[in-house]
């Protein structure tokens, strides 16, 4: 992609970042069962105005795990656009007696969870439509009501159906007991199914939105881009080539390139770091 071009879509030369931290064995295991070691941050853009995006407001809570694609697709969200904000890093592990009131008092005991001001939402894509009601006027959508709405709609999407495939059903079986099978002939064969999911998934995503578009709803980028990308990205925790479906694995590699994304997905980054350092040893 040209300079001109990359500009307008918002992205910036991929670079490495130097927010990365070690983590321990215990958070190496899947992050610590989806959990991070690092320090919660108040986060603020230099370039905010009083009055702007909400600056003028108390800045927004995040609850999240950051090896979790809902929470950094809502954190890629806010840094983007400039949205004041507070990380409140969560630890499953630690049990519940541990978890924030928030957490605790939220039914589903999932994360992301916002808090801002007398409002509580949960779930990436209520959240993403919160804040770009409440803050951003849809910026990062797209330009047209149509646009929008295609938008959200592959964020529900990727949400439910894309994220089940690639994590609950191929990914986190083999990273995590909690969604391990206990008879191992029935969690292969639904490790199995999930990697059957997966291609179909794959083979949409390169016919139908990217065999004629850079990106999944037309020219520009928008959220619906980050989202699938975030997902499809637990992939790589199994050295999973995209080369088959090459639209997609060119537009993986465009979507990587916005700002802000190796910041949000240092951790990603440090756990597959821990993959490879442990296949060298086996």
């Amino acid at each position: 992609m040209d300079e001109e071009n990359s500009k307008e879509n918002g992205e910036t030369p991929h670079s490495d970042t130097d927010d990365e931290e070690p983590i321990d064995r215990e958070a190496a295991h899947f992050a610590s069962k989806f959990a991070s070691r690092r320090h919660s941050a108040m986060v603020f853009s230099s370039s905010m105005k009083a009055g702007h995006n909400g600056f003028h407001r108390r800045p927004v809570e995040l609850y999240l795990v950051r090896i979790y694609p809902a929470c950094r697709a809502v954190w890629f969200y806010m840094l983007q656009h400039n949205i004041p904000h507070i990380l409140v890093d969560i630890d499953f592990s630690q049990g519940e007696s541990q978890l924030p009131d928030v957490v605790r008092k939220q039914p589903h005991r999932e994360v992301p969870i916002i808090v801002d001001g007398d409002f509580v939402v949960f779930d990436g894509p209520a959240i993403l439509t919160y804040l770009a009601t409440t803050y951003t006027h849809h910026a990062g959508y797209g330009i047209t009501m149509q646009t929008r709405m295609l938008s959200e709609s592959i964020v529900s999407w990727a949400n439910s159906e894309l994220h089940r495939a690639v994590g609950f059903n191929y990914i986190y079986p083999q990273f995590l007991d909690k969604y391990t099978l206990p008879d191992e002939r029935a969690n292969e064969a639904l490790i199995e199914h999930g990697l059957k999911q997966l291609s179909h998934h794959l083979e949409l995503l390169e016919m139908k939105y990217l065999e004629k578009s850079t990106f999944l709803t037309g020219n520009r980028i928008t959220i619906a881009d980050t989202y699938v990308a975030t997902i499809l990205l637990q992939t790589e925790w199994l050295g999973t080539k995209l080369s088959m479906w090459p639209h997609v694995e060119k537009w993986l590699s465009r979507v990587k390139n916005q700002v802000f994304w190796d910041v949000v997905h240092s951790s990603h980054t440090v756990f597959l770091r821990e993959l490879e350092s442990r296949a060298l040893f086996d």
